[in-house]
């Protein structure tokens, strides 16, 4: 055991309540190695102020949604680090996790509408669950992690609207694949409504940007088969469709 002065030390019980948490929880995070607890002489597990730091930024990266293996991976590599890059690398993961909730709500407000407008259509299984993994799909497309790499000499991406443009993207693939596995026409209202509403994000992805934009999201869909798998199969299953429903709302 550390020197330290008896005063010093926490008991498991004060440490759950200081941290608004259980003694089940600390004893299993000490089980699992991921907050390890000092003992006394009797065996009884007792907490140092370095403890309670660990703690808190464990519960900061739970609360965002990350595994406990993927927390435990995230402190170990911030081990003996400076404390800006230990911060940093949080913000990092903060944002991937505000990534992934992101996608989330996509998705269902996606299917959420078209159940609104066709309260008696089947969502397929698994349609949800393979549409919603941010870390198999977006965080995999070539140069979403660093999107200058691939980009053209001179332009410069607004990741935002790139990621912007796919949760857009993805909300009006999920709705065709529903409106198609339903065997609703692209000339339905619920289709016009689609085309419009595709139309709108593909002005979006291209207003005030630098020429070549355009091209450049030309060329990342005639690379698809370099997409990770799940946005590959949803876009060749809902990229006719969502044609169709585009051209349609473009009639007079």
């Amino acid at each position: 055991m550390p020197a330290r002065d008896a005063s010093e030390w926490i008991a498991v019980g004060d440490v759950a309540r200081r941290c608004e948490t259980t003694v089940r929880t600390l004893q299993y995070y000490d089980r699992i190695g991921l907050l390890v607890a000092e003992r006394d002489d009797s065996g009884r597990r007792r907490y140092g102020p370095e403890h309670l730091d660990r703690l808190r930024r464990i519960q900061l990266l739970t609360s965002a949604g990350l595994r406990l293996d993927e927390v435990g991976a995230a402190l170990d590599r911030q081990a003996g680090r400076p404390l800006v890059e230990t911060y940093s690398e949080q913000v990092r993961l903060l944002e991937i996790a505000e990534l992934r909730l992101r996608c989330q709500r996509t998705v269902l407000a996606a299917v959420t509408q078209i159940l609104r407008e066709h309260p008696d259509a089947r969502v397929p299984a698994g349609v949800v669950a393979a549409t919603m993994s941010l870390d198999r799909t977006l965080l995999r497309h070539p140069g979403v992690e660093n999107p200058g790499a691939r980009a053209p000499a001179g332009l410069e991406i607004d990741v935002e609207r790139v990621i912007t443009t796919y949760f857009n993207w993805k909300a009006h693939a999920v709705q065709a694949l529903l409106l198609v596995e339903n065997e609703v026409p692209a000339d339905s209202r619920s289709g016009r409504r689609l085309g419009r509403e595709w139309q709108a994000t593909t002005e979006y992805a291209l207003r005030d940007q630098p020429a070549g934009t355009g091209e450049l999201y030309r060329a990342m869909e005639r690379s698809d088969h370099r997409w990770p798998p799940e946005d590959r199969v949803l876009h060749q299953k809902t990229k006719d469709f969502l044609d169709r429903c585009l051209f349609v709302a473009q009639q007079k």
